[in-house]
């Protein structure tokens, strides 16, 4: 059956194996299977220390557990002699490159790209820039990715080819003025190269730059490097603005290349935030579509092949090195950290896992960043710094696992389908429907529910015609809607290997505080700036919440006590004693008029005393407790959310407290529990047999305006 190759086809690209690199890299330990428990500490506090020195030297006094950031090898010798310090040493996945504006003459002849390609002597840079911790590699596909073809390239841009490069650009009529004795293009015009790089890294950014201007003198070309501010210099390229080279980094969180289709797609060469080199190559193209469109793992490889091969062959984008990461972390403390291959050892699993060596709940985690936070907007940060600490607020249907592979976050099963499984699925088209979490809460107490999961996909779209980069990703969207409170239904009009990852690894926002009416709005995505800006919301709901901060100095995270999926066997709130043990607890969703809905605490103690339960403070029911499972009736509520709190106390003197929310909707045909909520709320009070097509036409509304635009 079709979706069911799809489905096998997503499981040998997204789990597939990490290739070993040439370059000796430390392997990812065993996934442990509750990799989703925790946390298990109170607190994550991360620290703005600028300097590394200064960084290193607090991580040796034990004034930070570990630095986010990649320390220099030249401090290798001094961590690895400390008995008190590991080391994680693997290879980036991701690389050092330079961009090459291909909109403008005569940078824009791919002869000249080619020559400039071969002249770049990437094994200076390994050897003098940084230190033997890189291998020279050519495809814009990292090493590590089962879809590189590195090994396949019949020739390499790996040493200074000088010659080569000179006759390349001989061979395209590009010749020496005999007066400067610089090159002239083929038309007969002098002109000149700069090379940008950040100016606050003059070391690896710099010199990586300036052996790019040996490379365009050696070929004759009036070159010289440009110290730039970063943010100018991304801001350019993501407006397609003035420059001609620029040295930049990337790093790579997943095993998917479809990127390649939106960096370099020619129809993208004048989009906002896409192919900031502005090439454009028609065979290129049609590769790309095949990528993009092609159901069979065969089918995409190649395609992915070929677009390696135009890639390495037209030079866009000059990769100059692939480097091999240095990331320190104190081991006298806390243990449970987890190798990451896409977020390294101070990724969000290591928060989620990092313990006392005892095994004994509490303790505060301090880390290092070495830059400020931008802001905390998830649709505008371009902030490393920042994003280390929004991926420990937010929920998403799945997480990149430490291989990089799909795990589970608020999904709990997903099914996908295409026509030839479901006649209901239109020809062609690709649906994927999701159950979620029950027990998911966001901070403000209200419970996480498939409405949100839905509006998140409808606030990217409907937020994109106002220019948020969030909805650049969402592909060939074509209906979302949730037929149950905890099931959502995603469908794209074209079938696709890609779809999965438009969707999957969204951070999920509270419809009741985004929506277009009462909330941020489409049109406020970019002005919306919580943390920064107390009056702005920040409603979340993962494993942490962002307790207090000092501006430019500190960030303190705390464990968020309604976490989904919080240990049974830790307390409930940071500070309490562990017995009685909570082992299950659900928020409860129901439909106005059923019955049977209960909250049922399963929960145990050696030696129980009694509870009580409130609601709003007020004490609802009070009871001896023999230490069975508890069920309180919830019958007959009126339609919205309500907060009921237990209290337990044993004959120990221990207390646990839990608070459990209920969600009372609307069944606004009465009887079917199939209403597409997410659609009824934000359509109007629709038959559920409209709500797909009205969709289907807002959404071709909203694609035709953003082409006018």
């Amino acid at each position: 059956m079709q979706s069911k190759r799809i489905v096998a086809v997503l499981a040998i690209f997204i789990l597939s194996v990490l290739v070993v690199s040439q370059t000796p890299v430390s392997a990812i330990e065993s996934i442990p299977s509750d990799l989703n428990i925790g946390p298990y500490v109170d607190k994550i506090v991360y620290n703005v220390i600028a300097n590394q020195n200064q960084r290193i030297l607090a991580l040796q006094a034990g004034e930070i557990e570990m630095d986010t950031s990649i320390f220099d090898p030249f401090y290798l010798p001094t961590l690895e002699g400390d008995p008190d310090i590991d080391i994680f040493n693997p290879l980036r996945n991701g690389y050092g490159y330079i961009n090459i504006n291909c909109d403008k003459y005569p940078l824009s002849v791919s002869a000249f790209r080619r020559a400039f390609a071969f002249a770049f002597n990437k094994t200076a840079v390994t050897e003098n820039i940084m230190d033997g911790f890189s291998q020279e590699h050519d495809s814009l596909v990292p090493y590590a990715s089962s879809w590189c073809i590195e090994n396949e390239f019949s020739y390499h841009y790996y040493t200074d080819q000088t010659a080569i490069g000179a006759q390349i650009l001989a061979d395209a009529n590009f010749t020496i003025d005999a007066g400067t004795g610089f090159l002239l293009a083929p038309n007969g015009d002098p002109f000149d190269v700069s090379i940008e790089y950040a100016a606050s890294s003059p070391g690896i950014a710099g010199g990586t730059a300036q052996i790019g201007v040996d490379a365009l003198r050696r070929l004759g070309v009036n070159a010289r490097i440009r110290a730039t501010d970063y943010n100018e210099y991304v801001r350019t390229l993501d407006y397609h603005g003035e420059y001609d080279m620029g040295f930049n980094a990337i790093n790579f969180y997943s095993n998917d290349v479809d990127y390649l289709c939106y960096q370099f797609g020619s129809e993208l060469a004048d989009v906002r935030f896409q192919n900031p080199t502005n090439f454009v190559n028609e065979t290129f193209d049609y590769w790309r579509g095949q990528l993009l469109y092609n159901t069979t793992y065969e089918g995409v490889y190649r395609a992915a092949s070929e677009m390696q091969k135009i890639l390495h062959y037209n030079v866009p984008r000059l990769v100059v090195y692939q480097n091999t990461y240095l990331q320190a972390y104190r081991n006298d403390q806390f243990t449970g950290h987890v190798e990451d291959f896409g977020k390294y050892i101070s990724g969000p699993w290591t928060m989620r896992k990092i313990q006392k060596l005892d095994g004994s709940f509490g303790g505060t985690v301090p880390i290092a960043i070495d830059d400020v936070p931008d802001v905390f907007n998830i649709f505008r940060t371009r902030s490393a710094q920042s994003a280390l600490i929004l991926e420990n607020l937010y929920a998403s249907l799945y997480k990149r696992g430490p291989d990089l592979s799909p795990w589970p976050d608020l999904a709990t099963n997903m099914i996908t389908e295409t026509h030839a499984d479901n006649a209901e699925v239109p020809d062609g088209h690709t649906r994927f429907t999701m159950d979620i979490v029950q027990n998911a809460t966001w901070s403000d107490g209200t419970p996480l529910t498939a409405d949100d999961v839905v509006f998140t996909q409808v606030y990217a779209f409907m937020s994109s015609i106002y220019e948020n980069p969030a909805g650049q990703g969402i592909g060939d969207l074509n209906a979302v809607y949730a037929p149950t409170p905890y099931r959502a239904v995603i469908e794209f009009n074209t079938e696709s290997l890609w779809h999965f990852s438009n969707f999957a690894y969204d951070y999920i926002i509270p419809i009741h505080i985004f929506n277009d009416t009462s909330g941020i709005g489409y049109e406020n995505w970019e002005f919306w700036n919580p943390v920064l800006d107390p009056e702005e919301p920040h409603v979340t709901c993962g494993p942490y919440l962002l307790t207090d901060f000092e501006e430019g100095e500190s960030y303190e995270l705390t464990r968020n006590p309604h976490y989904h999926y919080l240990d049974p066997a830790t307390p409930l709130d940071p500070g309490v004693n562990p017995c009685p043990v909570l082992h299950s607890v659900s928020n409860v969703s129901y439909y106005i008029g059923t019955t049977g809905n209960e909250i049922i605490w399963e929960i145990t103690d050696d030696n129980p005393l009694n509870y009580l339960i409130t609601q709003n403070h007020d004490v609802l029911y009070s009871s001896p407790w023999d230490g069975s499972t508890i069920k309180y009736n919830v019958d007959g509520l009126e339609v919205g959310t309500h907060e009921f709190r237990l209290n337990l106390f044993d004959e120990s003197g221990n207390f646990v407290g839990s608070t459990v929310f209920v969600h009372v909707l609307s069944n606004l045909t009465g009887t079917s529990t199939d209403i597409p909520v997410m659609y009824t709320i934000a359509l109007g009070g629709l038959s559920s047999g409209s709500l797909i097509v009205i969709l289907y036409v807002v959404v071709e509304k909203f694609r035709k305006r953003k082409k006018e635009l």
